[in-house]
């Protein structure tokens, strides 16, 4: 009997089917030994030669599908799936593969109609409902989504992931703490799936309950030493705890495995702006912007902190381009208008602040802001009015507080100034500001009565 080197080394000709069959045999265990590798775009190309040799054979099309989504390249997986379906009767586990693909792609409706199909003719497969809460869930229909949960418990009442999909329903519901039990249920189920505890950590910081999530985060480290999608979130929280050092660890951490990440970059470079550090601030956000000049909100951190620096013009241009690349970046209209007015163009500035409230109606900063543009344009009732804004959606502004009891002050109407002041002194009695604006209270008054000239609005506005 002739070998397999023996029929490969024949010559090529048309009708060679041995050594055709032969060749894509091979490549097929190559695709599979690679596939164990973890080498899975050498094991596409090896699965996609043998299948332009003998496309018949639906198991290639799965093993193609499964690689596929490794890649996450789902929508040729989906016709990976169909062929292999195509071409077999037998492929109630490969429906399930692409059910699952679909709701990967947004595509829910297919997949709920191809899992109800599944159900109809095999009533006691369990994946036909755990899978239906996921698309329900991306659907919004989360009482379809639960009722699935209850139908597929009815035939196995441990199933990690009909857990992990209701909990997902939960989370958007806000219902965070049902969602914890969840996922709780999860890893007593099975202790490493994938997720559950950085899913934990998530709903804990939603719930304020910090420590909880540091503890939640640190257990899902333990088990992806390397994730860096934990790492990140863990950084996030510690800024949400105050605990900056702690935070700019982990983003360091962070580049330390992968030098070339943009969030690493941009958070660190947040951190430090926030450090006062700007020169190595700059230094990330360049470093970031060479890696992903689409990178949202980079350019507009990187003005921001140029005009930190004192250099307006140059602000000015990456801020020009960040909102040319992103007409609604919150960062870039703030940082906009504070750079306008800084070159004392004020009307102009007024325009970035008004487009980001009609975006952000709450930003106490931008009615503030905006407020500064009307006292320097002389429209004070109009700056006293948008201060008033600002001061219904956080009563206790001192920043707020100062600016419009100076503007009263320059107005002549003391009462009213008097009691911006006392409100700021109540809510904060050691401001400084304040406290000097209460010492030279009745000196500026008198001096007022007397029809002596203040200081301009300007100035005072300057030193506020």
């Amino acid at each position: 009997m002739h070998n397999e080197s023996f029929y490969r080394s024949l010559p090529l000709r048309k009708g060679d089917a041995m050594r055709d069959w032969l060749d894509a045999e091979t490549r097929v265990e190559r695709a599979a030994e690679l596939t164990e590798a973890h080498q899975w775009a050498e094991a596409l190309g090896e699965l996609d030669a043998a299948i332009e040799i003998n496309p018949h054979d639906a198991d290639w099309h799965i093993q193609r599908g499964q690689i596929l989504d490794q890649l996450e390249r789902y929508e040729e997986a989906i016709e990976a799936y169909q062929q292999a379906i195509a071409l077999s009767d037998d492929h109630l586990e490969v429906q399930t593969l692409l059910a699952m693909d679909l709701i990967r792609v947004e595509r829910y409706q297919e997949a709920v109609d191809r899992l109800e199909a599944m159900a109809r003719e095999h009533p006691d497969y369990e994946p036909a409902y755990c899978h239906r809460i996921a698309a329900y869930t991306r659907m919004g229909r989360h009482e379809q989504a639960e009722e699935m949960f209850y139908l597929a418990q009815q035939i196995e009442e441990d199933c990690p992931h009909c857990f992990h999909h209701l909990a997902e329903s939960l989370m958007c519901r806000n219902q965070y703490q049902q969602a914890i039990h969840c996922w709780e249920r999860v890893l007593h189920i099975e202790p490493n799936y994938p997720q559950a505890a950085q899913r934990i950590a998530w709903a804990y910081r939603m719930l304020g309950d910090y420590e909880k999530a540091r503890n939640a985060y640190l257990q899902a480290l333990r088990q992806a030493p390397g994730d860096l999608d934990v790492l990140a979130e863990l950084g996030d929280l510690y800024i949400e705890m105050g605990r900056l050092e702690s935070a700019a660890g982990k983003f360091e951490q962070i580049l330390e495995l992968e030098p070339d990440s943009v969030r690493g970059h941009v958070m660190l470079g947040l951190l430090l702006a926030q450090g006062d550090r700007l020169d190595e601030a700059i230094d990330h956000f360049e470093k970031a912007l060479a890696l992903d000049q689409d990178h949202p909100h980079v350019r507009a951190h990187l003005g921001e902190v140029e005009l930190r620096r004192g250099h307006p013009h140059t602000a000015y241009h990456h801020l020009s381009l960040a909102l040319e690349q992103d007409p609604e970046d919150t960062v870039g209209l703030m940082a906009m208008g504070n750079c306008l007015l800084e070159m004392n163009r004020p009307t102009e500035a007024a325009g970035y602040f008004e487009h980001l409230l009609n975006n952000e109606p709450h930003l106490v900063a931008a009615w503030h802001n905006l407020a500064i543009c009307r006292f320097l344009e002389g429209q004070y009732e109009r700056g006293i009015a948008d201060c008033m804004r600002a001061l219904r959606i956080e009563p206790e502004s001192t920043l707020v507080l100062h600016k419009l009891a100076l503007v009263l002050m320059y107005l002549g109407r003391w009462q009213q100034a008097q009691a911006m002041i006392d409100r700021g002194l109540a809510a904060e009695p050691q401001h400084p500001e304040l406290n000097e604006l209460k010492r030279q209270f009745w000196w500026k008054r008198v001096r007022h009565t007397a029809g002596r000239a203040l200081h301009g609005l300007r100035k005072l506005l300057a030193r506020g």
